[in-house]
């Protein structure tokens, strides 16, 4: 079934139960207020209060679920459950606690930025909270006109890290408090600056404390209107720095990271399974948006597309983060309303790329084609990670995992980890996070085996570090991950979800071999799974096979055209 609003520059994200939901957009083609016919694929239905639910499904059987309203111009709220209590383009969208979503800002009718006279100042929550009304957030106001796609993070605080223009700032949307942060550096990041930002991996041994990076953006001197730039924004490089600010801690400011190899707008991280962060697409020159100045080659603000992507190694020393050894150029340029996602066989698909307003063959053309990127571990044998956990709970007994190795760098360099792709659009994954589950372990030298025991989700303040709902589930031995495998987070269900301790593990040992004595038969030592585990997972850290197929497609760093 089609989408009968228009989802043009919509927001999105994933609920707890799983049913991916999408919000906003834009609004049919109207004149005095009499939707023009050439939009009659959107059945003259506001895009811009739109709801559209989707329940994933095997089969492709899957609808919308979506409301109808008349399209009427003069309306301001158009009400009910599938409509939102107003237009919103180009919202922010987070997960929060129990499932439901946050929705963020956003303006009424589109444009290169924001204008008090549509800018809408306010949040609300899907499913509704309270009486359903919108919540004014002076925060939005305050940073007119660069406020649209407010980049936000839930924290395990509970309160909600949101940075817009040079502003950032913790908010308690219970107790409607804010708290204000050190003014953001150097640039502006948010849309349609549009620098590269996400949360740094959550993992045992930074005890799980958020950490966001921004990288490039843009710092023009002036930003235009909701008509557009106003000046040559094609002129002004892209910027080049990178910044890390931890929200939660005691004393959160921004400390300068790693600079780029060159400036970029519209570039975005995607997690790899090894915790390393690829950063793609994009351009060096101008931003987000595009416009009838002619400035340039056609209508897009941006302009110099950045082929070739980096890695960056968030735990390497400064100076040493950003890496591209071995790394190849991509033939297709992916600037304006491009994407870039994680697979389950931890390829990246990359999509989009639409810097003009209609479709255009011209330079630079809308494209239609589709990239795959592989990394590194593709040309390397592939674990396997037969049964899998298809759940995960928030605290409570973990599982274990039987290797047949003993050969410790080997199950040093092992561990089990969590993504979540989250929703993407404009070099934005709202939702996107990494988690790598705590581990110990045993090796026992007289068998020839080890046990790997593995946490379920942090527990009591699990569900606002890793929100619940669905995510992949990798093996890591020695930075090669196995197939990504589907697994729900939390119980599937909307609301409260239940908590507990996470259960002790067991002290990493090693059981070295038993001496034998003479005239005598030793017996090995043995050890005994922890009491109340899941059944031992079997997996093969040695026995890898992606098939001869993924074997010659594979070029370190390379890409290929999927069509």
């Amino acid at each position: 079934m089609d989408v009968d609003s228009n989802t043009f520059c919509a927001g999105g994200g994933v609920l707890g139960n799983g049913t991916w939901v999408v919000f906003g957009g834009n609004q049919p083609v109207t004149t005095d207020g009499v939707a023009v016919a050439s939009q009659g694929a959107y059945h003259n239905t506001d895009g811009g209060t739109a709801i559209r639910m989707l329940n994933p499904c095997e089969d492709e059987s899957c609808e919308w679920i979506q409301g109808t309203t008349s399209y009427d111009v003069s309306a301001q709220n158009t009400g009910g459950f599938l409509q939102m209590t107003s237009r919103r383009w180009y919202p922010m969208v987070e997960e929060l606690e129990d499932g439901s979503l946050i929705i963020i800002g956003g303006d009424k009718n589109g444009g290169y930025v924001n204008t008090v006279a549509q800018d809408n100042p306010t949040y609300e929550f899907f499913p509704p909270k309270g009486d359903g009304e919108a919540v004014y957030l002076q925060f939005l106001a305050d940073t007119l006109p660069v406020n649209l796609y407010a980049l936000t993070w839930l924290m395990p605080s509970g309160k909600l890290f949101m940075q817009a223009s040079r502003k950032s700032v913790l908010y308690d949307w219970r107790s409607k408090q804010t708290t204000d942060l050190p003014d953001m550096p150097y640039a502006t990041r948010v849309y349609p600056a549009s620098a590269a930002s996400a949360m740094l991996p959550l993992t045992p041994g930074n005890n799980y404390e958020p950490t966001i990076l921004f990288c490039g953006g843009s710092n023009p001197p002036q930003w235009g209107d909701d008509g557009g730039a106003r000046y040559n924004v094609t002129a002004i490089p892209a910027d080049n720095t990178c910044v890390r600010i931890s929200p939660d801690s005691a004393n959160p400011k921004y400390e300068d990271d790693d600079y780029m190899f060159e400036g970029r707008s519209m570039g975005q991280f995607v997690y790899l399974p090894d915790g390393t962060m690829w950063m793609g697409n994009g351009v060096e020159m101008g931003t987000a948006g595009y416009g009838d100045d002619h400035y340039s080659i056609g209508q897009s603000y941006g302009q110099n597309p950045a082929y070739t992507p980096a890695l960056y190694v968030p735990d390497a020393p400064l100076g040493g983060r950003w890496n591209r050894t071995g790394l190849s150029a991509a033939t297709n340029e992916r600037m304006y309303h491009s994407t870039a996602i994680l697979l389950p066989d931890s390829s990246i698909l990359i999509s989009g790329s639409n810097p003009n307003k209609d479709f255009t063959n011209d330079q630079w053309r809308s494209r239609t084609d589709v990239d795959k990127w592989y990394p590194w571990y593709f040309n390397e044998e592939r674990p396997t990670f037969p049964n899998a956990p298809t759940t995960l709970s928030y605290g409570g007994d973990g599982f274990n995992i039987s290797m047949n190795t003993t050969d410790i760098s080997t199950i040093n360099n092992t561990k089990v980890v969590v993504i979540r792709g989250g929703f993407n659009t404009h070099a934005i994954a709202f939702g996107q996070r990494y988690l790598e589950l705590n581990s110990t372990y045993t090796v026992n030298m007289n068998t020839n085996e080890s046990t790997m025991y593995v946490s379920q989700m942090p527990g009591t303040s699990g569900p606002y570090i890793f929100q619940p709902g669905p995510a992949m589930i990798f093996l890591v031995v020695n930075g090669v991950p196995s197939e990504g495998q589907y697994v729900m987070v939390g119980n599937g269900q909307m609301g409260t979800q239940p908590t507990s301790d996470a259960a002790a593990l067991p002290a990493t040992q090693v059981i070295a071999v038993t001496p034998v004595e003479s005239n005598s038969t030793s017996q090995g030592a043995t050890t005994s799974t922890k009491e109340g585990a899941a059944s031992p997972v079997s997996v093969l850290s040695s026995s890898v096979v992606v098939g001869a197929a993924g074997l010659l497609l594979a070029t370190v760093g390379g890409f290929a055209a999927v069509f």
